[in-house]
């Protein structure tokens, strides 16, 4: 990343204005409740003070390319408690330009097509609690605190949410969401026990993430990077590209080990394989719902790019038998 701006250069940069400036002051003195616990009202306020020039160092030498967003300083805040102000502006710098670009933009409407990918991902790992959602017709936008905040705004164990941290700083920019669907299969019991639409809506929205009896950071990390392996973002992108018009994270790639993304959205790539399977679906099932069954073949063939003939003759074979048959840490 770099070494990094002098003392006097951060000093200047953490003390210029920009246009996020009231939104981002507002936002600091009501931040950190949460992660310090216990400390006195002065140490608390000199902490928030680090945080409002880290945050405005970040935005203002961006030279006008990273606009904030609020949830950026729950992101900000863990980086500062774990590393200091000075590394934590490195690596915030970095996260606002890469993982987290589609955040920064003008607006969040990047951010919006992305959570469409959150259901192909739980569908994937959780059949029964998909269709469950899916029939209360519940959008995924009661998962936008995560994605931005990366679980910081839902989590208020120091230690456990550094751990996720690790995960993210060394993953694929969607890895929240993976993490995402992991930690809804873990309240399955209590979604699948809603249902009324508005009440599966508020339990998705103060679903808790981590906690007595549910799985912790490092669990919810392993399973979360088996579930990628199996439904990576590239066949994501051929499955439901054509939604991705301005996001630009699910066609991350590496450089130098580290994750970097396109400086604008790639061409749709996704088109054809959503006509194709919607050919399929017709072609199986001219009247009628498709079957749990051919749901999630439908979506595993465009996730693994098989050819047309290959998909008509495994679901028709379905239709017949009736059935389906290591990561390094930043923040050390």
């Amino acid at each position: 990343m770099g070494p990094g701006p002098s003392q006097e250069e951060y000093a200047c940069l953490a003390s210029s204005g920009h246009k996020d400036a009231t939104v981002v002051e507002c936002d600091v003195a009501r931040s950190l409740w949460s992660l310090t616990k216990g400390w006195s009202e002065e140490a608390r306020q000199r902490q928030r003070a680090a945080l409002h020039r880290l945050l405005t160092a970040c935005v203002a030498g961006s030279g006008g390319s990273i606009r904030y967003y609020q949830g950026l300083h729950d992101v900000a805040a863990v980086l500062l408690f774990a590393v200091g102000e000075r590394c934590a502006f490195r690596l915030l710098t970095r996260l606002a330009a890469q993982q987290l670009r589609d955040a920064t933009r003008p607006t969040l409407e990047p951010v919006v097509e992305l959570l469409h990918l959150l259901y192909p991902i739980l569908l994937q790992c959780d059949v029964e609690l998909y269709d469950h959602i899916e029939a209360n017709g519940i959008p995924p936008f009661f998962a936008l605190s995560w994605f931005i905040t990366w679980f910081a705004h839902n989590v208020d164990d120091r230690q456990q949410i550094t751990r996720l941290f690790d995960l993210f700083l060394a993953s694929h920019p969607l890895m929240p969401l993976y993490v995402a669907a992991v930690a809804m299969r873990a309240n399955r019991e209590q979604l699948l026990s809603c249902h009324d639409p508005a009440d599966l809506h508020h339990a998705l929205s103060n679903m808790p993430i981590l906690g007595p009896g549910r799985p912790s950071a490092d669990e919810l990390a392993q399973q979360a990077a088996a579930l990628y392996s199996t439904v990576p973002p590239a066949s994501l992108r051929l499955s439901h590209g054509a939604g991705l018009q301005q996001s630009v994270a699910a066609a991350a790639f590496k450089v130098h080990g580290r994750w970097a993304v396109p400086e604008e959205p790639p061409p749709n790539t996704g088109q054809f394989a959503h006509n194709t399977v919607s050919q399929l679906q017709r072609l199986f099932h001219p009247n009628k719902p498709r079957t749990r069954a051919a749901r999630v073949v439908a979506a595993m063939a465009t996730a693994t790019g098989l050819a047309a003939v290959g998909v008509a003759v495994l679901l028709g074979q379905l239709q017949q038998q009736g059935h389906m048959g290591p990561w390094g840490s930043f923040l050390r």
